[in-house]
């Protein structure tokens, strides 16, 4: 609480010391980092934290102060500390987060564009969604978010973001459903194979969310190993995130 006082203050009345370009760098590495600190906290009201301090810095670059900025990063960081949280309303808010961002770079702004990290944060959201009330708006706003990465030209799903949806199915989905969790899975595994997305971390998760007979049907075989895959299937995916070590360390520890 004490450096989340110390950060508003010091953005509220600026750092006056430094030069601009210095004043903008240091302070963006500084809300990172206890946006970041925000959102590992565990503490009741760390997003909504989180998302003052953006709120700030958004009212000081209107103010005319350049320095304080937001761009991608900033507002990205907020929708992790979102999907951390697990509070009511969490995905809700992310989407909210994303719509606006996008809205921004229309108008102009092109600091505020959202990126792959972006979409896939706001899915993770969905993803780890612990309000039982939530799980029906969280389940869609996946799929909605999903549809509009997928629809847009500049970027496309990646294999982080086929786990983090074959995860949002199989915590959102009722286990005793299975046709609905194997429908959902199915679709979402073939676009990874088709791709060419297909990495150790969405075999897993995939064997996760569909029975053992349906993960044979879909993989081919029991194994959760890529050596007996179609090359196709990875085509897409380097080395190190064939074995689940790029881009997904955030995973390792969140998508058991």
């Amino acid at each position: 609480t004490l450096i989340h006082t110390i950060l508003v203050r010091f953005v509220a009345d600026g750092f006056q010391a430094v030069s601009a370009k210095t004043n903008f760098s240091f302070l963006a590495i500084f809300v990172l980092l206890v946006i970041n600190a925000w959102a590992k906290s565990g503490e009741v009201g760390a997003a909504s934290r989180a998302e003052h301090i953006l709120a700030v810095m958004e009212q000081r670059y209107q103010n005319g102060d350049e320095d304080f900025k937001p761009n991608t990063r900033t507002h990205t960081s907020v929708i992790d500390a979102w999907a951390k949280s697990g509070e009511r309303g969490a995905a809700a808010r992310c989407e909210h987060i994303l719509l606006t961002m996008q809205q921004q770079f229309e108008s102009g702004n092109l600091d505020v564009k959202p990126n792959s990290h972006t979409f896939n944060a706001v899915m993770n959201a969905c993803a780890f969604t612990k309000i039982d009330e939530d799980r029906t708006e969280a389940l869609a706003i996946a799929f909605r978010v999903f549809d509009w990465l997928c629809s847009r030209s500049d970027m496309q799903p990646d294999a982080y973001t086929y786990t983090i949806l074959l995860s949002v199915c199989s915590n959102l989905l009722p286990k005793e459903d299975e046709a609905k969790r194997f429908l959902h899975a199915k679709f979402l595994f073939e676009k990874c194979c088709e791709s060419g997305h297909v990495n150790d971390f969405v075999l897993r998760k995939l064997k996760q969310t569909v029975t053992e007979n349906e993960y044979i049907k879909l993989v081919g075989t029991d194994s959760l190993s890529l050596d007996n895959l179609p090359r196709e299937w990875s085509r897409n995916v380097s080395r190190d995130a064939r074995n689940g070590r790029n881009g997904s360390r955030g995973l390792r520890r969140r998508h058991k």
